[in-house]
């Protein structure tokens, strides 16, 4: 399997979006689907879902995500990370449909009460240390050993090398887009990452486009 670093990643994005002309929305949609789709083929407790949202584009299709559930009758709670004043329009959009769903925000959520968490807090993007209030959210979450799925990435992880950028939550599985992350099998994204599932949700690659060269990673693929 072809590993891309985040740079490339976000390359075959614009591609996508800007070159081809693929609306971000129907590519969030279709991120929230291949995560629902694994949710469904796996044997995950799903009596009560977590879902941590971040205020970029992960967090939109985290907020789509648990839309998804919810429309299929799952306890699913949706909870930010960060001030969602200052989420980007694709989440403000995501944040429209699901209040004409009914689906209600929750402000706080404990850990301990959820039976399975997705996390969508942050992306390939991210590349700075994360909060010191972050951090201790992920410690926490990590010392009670909830079973985890992470949309792209898990949190903390650079998408690039796999190293943790303060703290990083364990995932069980991560369901990645388009390409195997290089980080996903570098230092410690490997083991953090948990079973990856790369899935095809439409994304382009430019014809002139020239791969780094990465290490193979056995994943599973689905298109």
């Amino acid at each position: 399997m072809q590993l891309v670093t985040a740079a490339e990643m976000q390359k075959i994005d614009n591609y996508t979006i800007e070159t081809i002309g693929m609306p971000q929305d129907v590519l969030i949609e279709r991120a929230a689907l291949a995560v629902v789709e694994v949710i469904g083929a796996g044997h995950f407790n799903l009596d009560h879902v977590l879902v941590l949202s971040g205020l970029g584009n992960n967090g939109a299709d985290g907020v789509a995500i648990a839309r998804l559930l919810y429309a299929q009758g799952i306890n699913v709670s949706l909870q930010f990370v960060g001030n969602v004043a200052r989420a980007k329009e694709t989440v403000t959009r995501q944040l429209n449909i699901i209040e004409n769903y009914g689906l209600v925000r929750a402000e706080k959520s404990d850990f301990n009460e959820a039976t399975l968490i997705i996390d969508a807090i942050f992306g390939i993007g991210l590349n700075n240390i994360l909060p010191e209030g972050l951090q201790k959210m992920i410690k926490a979450a990590n010392h009670i050993e909830k079973t985890v799925i992470a949309v792209d990435i898990p949190t903390g992880i650079d998408a690039t090398t796999g190293e943790v950028r303060g703290a990083a939550l364990k995932a069980h599985t991560t369901v990645t887009f388009g390409y195997g992350k290089s980080g996903l099998n570098q230092h410690v994204g490997g083991y953090l990452s948990g079973n990856v599932i790369v899935k095809n949700i439409g994304l382009l690659t430019p014809p002139d486009f020239i791969f780094s060269l990465h290490e193979h990673v056995d994943v599973a693929v689905s298109v």
